[in-house]
């Protein structure tokens, strides 16, 4: 299963020769396996005179003999002279597209993790709750909770009208007792469920008058994760709930990126912890100092690497101005850059958004 360790794993990885990298598409949903197949022969067709003739033959025979067509999205890396190879079936859809490099290409890989990685949904009543943790929207672990039936401890048959005679104002307030009862102990529950899986975010599900109550009695630490919430039954399914939750997901994504966006803008145009423009990136990347880094989807440009200390410029230099080594040529110095990040611990946001259209790439930095 594909994880953060998975994308910094291959972050790392530098060959001696061409990588192949391959997304493909395969959401059931939209085409067939055999219109995939076809799909995948006409993508390698494209690159069969870059890489190793054995790394397109690897790709074709997993998916024609071993993939088992499960998930939405299919991710392959290979280069079998040099005994690399992965694979990574995804149960959310990926944007088909080849490349070839000497390194992974994981801009994609970068984006689905920011967008369906480690999160939480917590599905909850006046009763108890389930808890679904998905990691790259595949279900890992689920848990449920039941409480007290308050249905059975009501008294009287009074009216319904508060304040008159009868059972309900003492039952009400049993009720309530109850209720307030069950949401801690299933806060306390989802506390301990979070506390195994660690998740990047919580989305809380339910009737909102109950969402509501069961997030006043949340700990600070899950309050924080909570990004947002939506509405939907007890005896909603998984299916249900994961497709409501991805698209409350790519809600808030959006949203986020706009925000992440003008913060970029506003901090690189105050000359206060914000850079803007590739060859500006590329240096503070090198110093270690980018927090966040903010790349417009499908931006390259070729670039050098130094071949003593990796350092990335656009700029064709005789020798390293940081160790005295020479440059080797590289086709896309942006997702080199996207590689450095990655494997230097930063965050990778990648931006639909037309305000980077100007300046394509930019940095938020640690200080």
């Amino acid at each position: 299963m594909f994880d953060e360790r998975a994308l910094r794993e291959l972050a790392s990885i530098q060959a001696e020769g061409p990588i192949l990298s391959v997304y493909l598409n395969v959401d059931p949903r939209q085409r067939t396996a055999e219109e995939y197949k076809l799909k995948l022969r006409e993508l390698l067709k494209r690159v069969e005179d870059e890489v190793d003739p054995a790394d397109i033959a690897a790709i074709k025979d997993y998916v024609e003999y071993h993939y088992d067509w499960s998930g939405r999205g299919l991710v392959s890396f290979s280069r079998a002279a040099e005994d690399i190879w992965y694979t990574y079936p995804l149960a959310v859809p990926v944007r088909s597209g080849v490349t070839v490099a000497g390194r992974p290409y994981i801009s994609p890989l970068v984006e689905l993790d920011g967008l369906y990685g480690r999160y939480v949904v917590s599905l909850v009543d006046r009763r108890g709750g389930k808890f679904y943790y998905f990691r790259m929207g595949e279900l890992v672990a689920e848990k449920e909770v039941e409480g007290e039936d308050f249905h059975q401890h009501r008294k009287g048959r009074g009216s319904s009208v508060v304040g008159m005679r009868g059972g309900l104002q003492l039952s009400g307030r049993h009720e309530k007792e109850i209720v307030s009862r069950n949401l801690k102990e299933t806060a306390a529950a989802l506390t301990a469920f979070c506390q195994v899986h660690k998740p990047r975010r919580l989305l809380l599900a339910g009737a909102d008058h109950t969402v509501t109550q069961f997030s006043d009695v949340l700990s600070a630490p899950l309050k924080n994760l909570v990004v947002g919430t939506f509405p939907a039954n007890m005896d909603a399914g998984e299916v249900e709930i994961r497709e409501l939750a991805h698209k409350l997901l790519v809600e808030l994504h959006q949203a986020h990126h706009v925000k992440v966006v003008d913060a970029l803008v506003t901090a690189a145009a105050k000359g206060k912890n914000g850079v803007i423009g590739l060859d500006g990136t590329l240096s503070v990347t090198h110093e270690g100092r980018v927090q966040v880094l903010v790349v417009e989807r499908d931006y390259h440009q070729p670039g050098y690497r130094c071949t003593g200390c990796g350092y990335l410029t656009t700029q064709e230099l005789d020798k390293c101005v940081f160790c005295g080594s020479q440059f080797s040529e590289i086709p896309d110095a942006v997702e080199a850059l996207v590689t450095q990040v990655v494997d230097k611990g930063g965050t990778v946001e990648v931006i639909d958004d037309e305000t980077l259209a100007d300046v394509r790439i930019g940095a938020l930095l640690r200080y």
